[in-house]
């Protein structure tokens, strides 16, 4: 029997799935998508953001099948992509990345590994003891069999280790992919901000397969299309601001606190086989203080304050450039502007996390304080680069020009390449975290420490 779903979605209206795809949307692995918010916790900065990961993945299974009917593909081509973009997504643990150092902390693996081997039947989904009689899962690679779609053609599109067509990898992750056609416009949707408003529609339409002599058949974008490539690089590129939020990062260092004391207590053995709602009710009973401090406070929006913080400051390779553009005359430009802060950047990363938490703990000198409670995320000097592949990627989107000559994007648009390469996007270098009663203490604290650092 072929399942037929009609979905509703707020961005691309009425979505039909059926065949395969509808196969796979009714499958236990897919279904657990729907208790997983797309955007982990950010429903606690951004009150509208309660939309769910399974919404995400049909709408990115509905675009790659639209786009792929537009580009006049296989119908073979057309269900390897609404697969893949259908399933590129159930690996995620709660809280969707907020939880994913938790995948690297215990198992050494990200959420991508665990969505290929659920996608091949390497593993089988786990679930708790209480849902496992009701449930038939691993039948993921069986239903794509039956359609005679290949499970690891699937996972390797997933993971980006697909090299048989170019063209259908670009598709599902490149620089301009429908992973991000989809995610831009509904999270801009639902969180109220308007960086993800792109044209759809444009980018769609002006793009085509062409076969690039001795590398095979590649997406290929119109030059009339790459205003909207830019406003959609662009939109990426603000998103970060909404991705990245302070606030939001503090949260997930709650999450990811709570859920590493219940593992230490023995309360949870596997993170991942819970829904958002489950973990942070595990949580909410956890025997151990500071696990139960954590649910309590996620639930309640009772959350950690940042009380220092390094703002972003230039890598090298951002330096040199302004360091060139200064000598070329641009005299207001500063590449020296955060000197001060690179300096306590660098001093900071020389003591260490763990360190600097204990000096930070001793000083606080707090009875009713863990040291769990305090939270430091710090971005080596070496690490200050861009973070999202797909921004880099930029460079290379292939465009045909007027005169049916096929180049390069950064060949066009130097200028727009070097600033998308070169952007500042993470929103703090170095934070701090504390419980609010602690705030001012360890502010003082900080800035004793820079005042020593920057005397030196």
């Amino acid at each position: 029997m072929s399942f037929k779903k009609i979905v509703r979605s707020p961005s691309f209206g009425l979505m039909t799935f059926d065949g395969v795809v509808g196969e796979l949307i009714e499958t236990p692995e897919f279904q657990r998508l729907t208790t997983i918010r797309q955007l982990g916790p950010m429903y606690l900065v951004y009150p509208g953001t309660h939309h769910s990961r399974s919404l995400h993945a049909m709408e990115v299974a509905h675009i790659a099948t639209d786009l792929g009917q537009k580009l006049k593909l296989s119908k073979k081509e057309l269900l390897i992509l609404g697969c893949a973009g259908l399933l590129h997504d159930i690996g995620h643990g709660p809280y969707s990345h907020a939880t994913e150092i938790l995948y690297h902390d215990l198992y050494k693996k990200d959420h991508m590994d665990y969505t290929c081997n659920l996608i091949t039947g390497k593993v089988k989904l786990e679930l708790p003891k209480e849902e496992q009689e009701h449930l038939k899962v691993g039948l993921i690679p069986k239903i794509l069999k039956k359609y005679k779609i290949n499970p690891q053609d699937i996972a390797d599109l997933v993971r980006k280790k697909y090299s048989k067509k170019p063209y259908l990898q670009e598709l599902i992750f490149g620089s301009i992919d429908v992973d991000q056609l989809a995610f831009l416009l509904t999270d801009s949707r639902f969180s109220g901000v308007n960086y993800g408003d792109i044209s759809l529609d444009t980018l769609t339409e002006f793009f085509s397969i062409k076969n690039i002599p001795g590398k095979g058949k590649h997406l290929v974008a119109s030059e009339k299309a790459i205003p909207a490539i830019k406003d959609m690089i662009m939109a990426r590129l603000s998103m970060y601001n909404f991705y990245l939020t302070d606030t939001g990062l503090v949260i997930g260092n709650m999450i990811q606190t709570g859920v590493k004391r219940a593992i230490q207590a023995g309360e949870i053995e596997k993170f991942q086989i819970y829904t958002d709602d489950e973990i942070r009710t595990l949580l909410i009973r956890s025997k151990d203080p500071i696990a139960r401090k954590m649910g309590i406070g996620i639930k309640y929006r009772k959350l950690f304050k940042i009380a220092y913080r390094v703002p972003p400051i230039f890598n090298t390779k951002q330096k040199e450039l302004l360091q060139y553009l200064k000598k070329q005359g641009y005299r207001k430009i500063n590449p020296e502007i955060h000197k001060d802060s690179e300096k306590i950047l660098r001093e900071l990363d020389k003591i260490g996390t763990d360190k600097l938490r204990e000096i930070i703990y001793n000083k606080l000198n707090d009875k009713n304080l863990e040291i769990d409670e305090i939270f430091i995320n710090m971005k080596s000097l070496k690490y200050l680069d861009l973070t999202e592949p797909r921004l880099k990627y930029a460079r290379d989107i292939l465009i045909q020009t007027k005169s049916k000559t096929i180049l390069p994007l950064i060949s066009l648009e130097p200028f727009f390449i070097f600033y998308v390469e070169n952007a500042n996007i993470i929103p703090a270098a170095f934070y701090l975290a504390v419980p609010k009663r602690l705030r001012k203490k360890a502010t003082n604290i900080m800035e004793d420490l820079e005042k020593k650092i920057l005397k030196k």
